[in-house]
């Protein structure tokens, strides 16, 4: 009996046991991170609550020290030993520490913020011992004892300390989820803004006081993932006004290819004191370079001011100056060499930059950098504008900043020689200098108009809004002279456009004012300048007499440039240097649809969007009847494009292209025609597709959109011969799919078709032989 029970047993496992466990029907959970072997259990997660909680800590088998202050637990002296609940009615900072057998974890914070007002900024905590900040002989938020007071800058204060000192901080998105809790440096960050009550802060991500990296896109998308480095900014020189205005002035340039800072204001609370509005910014130093530009944050020159070593070296640099001061640079060769040791656009631009901000302390703020490579070169990073927009002078927007940057006998600050001097020597050279004037036009015309800049104003304004009563309520700050502040960067971004072209007029020998409005049709875009990308309808810009203009038709893929409409050029002159002899012009680019002959015939068959095992890929089948060259024919889905190799489709025959050759081989051993790999995944949801010839002529493109659906799938094209274009021609189907073979539906039909074929052939010859026999009979006599 017992040994029946087993066979039983072991049947039904076989059965059905032994297929639950099985990867196709059991999706494997992800693991977190084991706790270490000491640790201290939270009952309740610190974050945001409308009500009085009661938090119980665990750490099995060890003994619990904990502080609600801000100082580090500390079993000797000065901690609560952790007897029972703590009750909590106010935001507070729990800290505590486990110990055991002589060991103890290092201190954990969660912070309670007990019915605190709503926020949409992310909300910084950090925990540190208040001595630390305001001892009285040696904290870092204080005079000190050692501070020569008689003089502005109150040298031997001891908020100019250098000092890196640990912290627990937490970091919550504006939804409330904690993003990162850990042990950190703390240091102050900052000039003379130090002075300020409110001191800037950097976070510091080290092993030693917990995790190494701030693992979080604190600034979305568009940002880092990680951060080694974090600064809690109190808006430097513009503290006490608009608490934003160099987040404003970076903003303006997001499409210029120039390093700067993200942005993103933030509340913070120091001990569970609310502290006010930090501006979160990123910390430039190697590891801002490095993550930005892919390069090895150990192989990088990285200079400040006039030529101060930050990391690396400065010789490269010195020799370039070296250069710069024994030749003219109006020598083309010159120039060319002076091209391959720094990037002289970007420097263009940040120049252009800094001259429309007025910023008045560019020269005391200035950072570049190179890759240590043979051919790296000088690139110039934004930062620290805010003495820029009028920060001290309603009337700033008249200030001629081009000749306070190129001044060649300037005062010590804040124009001295050396810090106009690089561009003063790169405006010798002529096509610089035109260069020089048409993209300040370009920019004067679009990111830096009137129009664009007050919008930024306003949002800017609109997000903080309604945060900031409470931050200047803190510091005994002025809600009117906010208002002010802003209204007097209105009228900045409103006048200063039309003094910095009169400053060019007076600097430079440019002729009249020109004005010229640029219209696009559909189905491409007019580059202008080898600069501004122009689309649709509407442009319309300023620029001067004696400077000529470049302009550039670029047509998308599947259409072509026709002709320009308002000016005489060629009609094939897709590009061309425009004289600007006339006052106003009116000049339209045209483009038409352009589509391949084998358009129809060499089509998207089959799509995989949703195979990890594979990767995506999509199956092209050549319909015609002869063999098609693919090489240099594009796919794309949005925003992404892959150019074909060397390949061919034979007629009636099919192609793969993969994300992953590698992954898909292995999933189908048996395909023989496939290349790769696209470096982009395909959306399961949502697509555009399209095939291109190398001229850009349309061969084939199609949207789908489809349901969730959470197994392996493919969208299959149920005939060849049916318009793949409108996807009520296409089946969804699970599986793995079929690539290099035919598709499902059409194997089906197909036998389908033969083998009604053969039923009429049958019937056919049923009837021939009826027929036969009938008459058979009636010649015998029988019928």
């Amino acid at each position: 009996m017992h040994l029946r029970k087993i066979m039983l047993l072991l049947l039904l496992w076989l059965a059905f046991g032994s297929h639950a466990t099985g990867q196709e029907f059991a999706p494997i959970e992800p693991e977190g991170p084991e706790k270490p072997e000491l640790w201290v259990d939270f009952s309740i997660e610190g974050g945001f609550y409308n009500q009085d909680l009661r938090i119980e800590l665990s750490s099995p088998g060890a003994q619990i020290y904990y502080t609600t202050d801000g100082n580090t637990p500390d079993p000797r002296v000065g901690s609560h030993k952790y007897t029972g609940p703590i009750d909590v009615s106010t935001t507070t900072p729990i800290r505590a520490i486990a110990v055991k057998d002589g060991r103890q974890t290092k201190p954990i914070s969660h912070t309670y913020f007990i019915r605190e007002p709503e926020s949409n900024f992310p909300v910084v905590s950090i925990v540190i011992p208040p001595a630390v900040l305001f001892h009285p002989a040696s904290g870092l938020f204080v005079k000190g004892h050692n501070i020569v007071d008689t003089i502005w800058k109150m040298p031997g204060a001891n908020f100019w300390s250098k000092a890196e000192v640990p912290m627990n901080t937490e970091i919550f998105e504006a939804d409330g989820t904690c993003v990162f809790r850990s042990g950190a440096g703390f240091r102050l960050f900052g000039g003379m803004s130090r002075l300020f009550p409110q001191k800037s802060i950097t976070i510091v991500a080290r092993d030693r006081y917990g995790q190494k990296r701030i693992d979080y896109p604190i600034f979305g998308k568009k940002g880092l993932k990680k951060y080694k480095f974090l600064v809690l900014r109190n808006s430097g020189s513009d503290f006490g006004k608009s608490h934003f205005r160099d987040g404003l002035m970076t903003s303006l340039v997001d499409d210029w290819d120039i390093d700067k800072q993200d942005y993103r204001p933030s509340q913070v609370y120091i001990n569970g004191e609310y502290w006010g509005i930090y501006n979160i910014r990123e910390k430039i130093n190697r590891y801002f370079i490095a993550g930005h530009h892919d390069v090895d944050k150990d192989s990088i020159d990285l200079l400040e001011h006039r030529f101060n070593r930050k990391t690396g070296s400065r010789r490269h640099y010195q020799r370039l100056l070296d250069f710069l001061d024994r030749y003219n640079l109006d020598e083309p060769s010159n120039f060319t060499y002076v091209e391959s040791q720094m990037e002289v656009d970007n420097f263009l631009k940040y120049q252009i930059a800094q001259i429309y901000f007025d910023n008045q302390d560019a020269g005391g703020n200035i950072r570049f950098w190179r890759p240590q490579t043979p051919e790296g070169r000088w690139r110039w990073i934004l930062y620290d504008t805010d003495w820029g927009f009028g920060l001290h002078d309603e009337q700033a927007f008249k200030n001629n900043s081009l000749a306070f940057h190129t001044e060649p006998d300037g005062p010590r600050w804040p124009n001295p020689p050396w810090s106009t001097f690089l561009l003063r020597k790169l405006l010798e050279n002529r096509s610089f200098e035109k260069a020089f004037v048409n993209r300040f036009c370009d920019y004067l015309n679009t990111s830096l108009s009137s129009r664009v800049v007050e919008q930024k104003i306003d949002e800017f304004q609109l997000r903080l809004e309604p945060e900031i009563p409470r931050h200047l309520d803190r510091w005994h700050l002025s809600l009117d002279r906010w208002y002010e502040q802003i209204n007097q960067m209105r009228i900045f971004a409103r006048q200063r456009p039309d003094h910095c072209r009169m400053h060019l007029m007076e600097k430079f020998d440019l002729g009249r004012e020109r004005e010229v409005r640029i219209d696009v049709s559909e189905g491409g875009k007019v580059i202008l300048n080898h600069n501004l990308k122009l689309k649709g309808a509407g442009f319309e810009g300023k620029y001067f007499e004696r400077v000529p203009i470049r302009l550039q038709a670029v047509p998308r893929l599947g259409y072509r440039f026709s002709h320009w409409e308002g000016i005489d050029v060629p009609p094939d002159a897709g590009e061309f240097t425009l004289s600007l002899t006339e006052s106003a012009y009116h000049i339209r680019a045209v483009f038409e649809k352009y589509v391949h002959p084998l358009a129809g015939k060499v089509m998207i068959n089959e799509i995989s969007a949703n195979n990890r095992e594979s990767g995506d890929w999509i199956e092209l089948y050549n319909y015609s009847d002869e063999t098609v060259q693919m090489g240099d024919w594009i796919f794309t889905d949005r925003g992404h494009e892959f150019m074909l190799p060397d390949v061919t489709i034979p007629p009636r025959d099919y192609l793969i292209l993969c994300e992953d050759s590698k992954d898909f081989v292995q999933v189908f051993p048996k395909a023989y025609r496939y290349i790769g790999d696209f470096d982009f995944g395909l959306n399961k949801r949502y697509e555009r597709l399209g095939l291109f010839s190398p001229e850009g002529a349309l061969v084939d493109s199609i949207i789908y959109e489809v349901p969730p659906i959470d197994t392996v799938f493919t969208m299959n094209l149920l005939l060849p011969n049916l318009d793949n274009a409108d996807f009520e021609n296409w089946e969804l189907l699970r599986g793995i799919g079929t690539p290099n073979a035919a598709n499902r539906y059409y194997v089906e039909s197909t036998i389908q078709a033969r083998r009604e074929l053969w039923i009429e052939i049958g019937i056919a010859a049923g009837v021939i032989l009826l027929c036969i026999m009938l008459l058979a009979l009636r010649a015998m006599g029988k019928i």
